[in-house]
């Protein structure tokens, strides 16, 4: 790899590049960049914070930049006219959003609202000097339609899961995954019903019933903010039920 992505090259560089350095080399397009575009990259690339729960951009409006995460996580949603909301995606470091990718790259308005999902370090590059840049740079185009492609790849899946697929079969793999993340003896899974219920796509009410479906049988214990897992089989078990959800 080029001297130019190693730590030595991140120390030898001005402080208020060493930020984005660090971001950027999360991302293939920087690593695949040469000397010359990664220095560009460094120096269209400002660094921003925000607070969890904080809206980043509201669904309509334009994006001005485009956002690589550094620490954290950003939350894609869309809201229904009831004022349900249903989460797309989470963008992780390293990770792409084709929403803010495609609207920054077309200047169109955003299909999608951006929420910090907990407090946020990233940086924004303007979609004017991200345009410019990938017009000359490869590695950029290919970034742009790498990410289009596999976002949305999950976008159908999550499509296909909601319309076809029961709702407590997708809270029992849900919670398995919450599960297998967990360090602590039992594991456990700090989420509220709001927050599953976001990401299933669902309401708050059926969440909650379900949950406590799943505590009469002796699969997980409902605690205040905490879902402590009791029977792994048990989940499983319900994973394999058929009829109606």
């Amino acid at each position: 790899m080029d001297a130019l992505v190693d730590d030595h090259f991140g120390e030898t560089l001005p402080g208020r590049h060493r930020f984005a350095h660090e971001v950027l080399k999360k991302y293939g397009f920087y690593l695949n960049s040469d000397p010359g575009q990664r220095l560009e990259l460094l120096e269209a690339a400002n660094p921003v914070e925000a607070m969890g729960g904080q809206p980043l951009l509201e669904s309509g409006y334009s994006c001005r930049d485009v956002v690589q995460v550094g620490r954290g996580q950003i939350r894609k949603c869309i809201t229904g006219e009831s004022g349900r909301e249903v989460t797309l995606y989470y963008v992780s470091p390293g990770e792409s959003c084709p929403v803010n990718l495609s609207a920054a790259m077309m200047g169109i308005g955003a299909f999608a609202d951006a929420v910090a999902s907990d407090d946020l370090q990233a940086l924004t590059i303007s979609a004017q000097d991200f345009r410019n840049m990938s017009h000359r740079n490869a590695a950029l185009q290919d970034y742009v339609f790498a990410a289009t492609v596999l976002r949305f790849g999950e976008v159908i899946g999550l499509i296909r899961e909601i319309t076809t697929r029961r709702v407590d079969h997708r809270l029992a793999e849900y919670l398995l995954r919450k599960f297998e993340e967990s360090e602590e003896s039992p594991p456990a899974a700090e989420v509220t019903q709001h927050s599953i219920a976001l990401d299933l796509g669902t309401a708050r009410e059926v969440v909650s019933r379900r949950l406590q479906e799943l505590d009469s049988i002796g699969a997980v214990e409902l605690r205040r903010g905490k879902i402590i897992l009791q029977d792994r089989l048990a989940l499983h078990r319900v994973i394999g039920r058929k009829g109606a959800g």
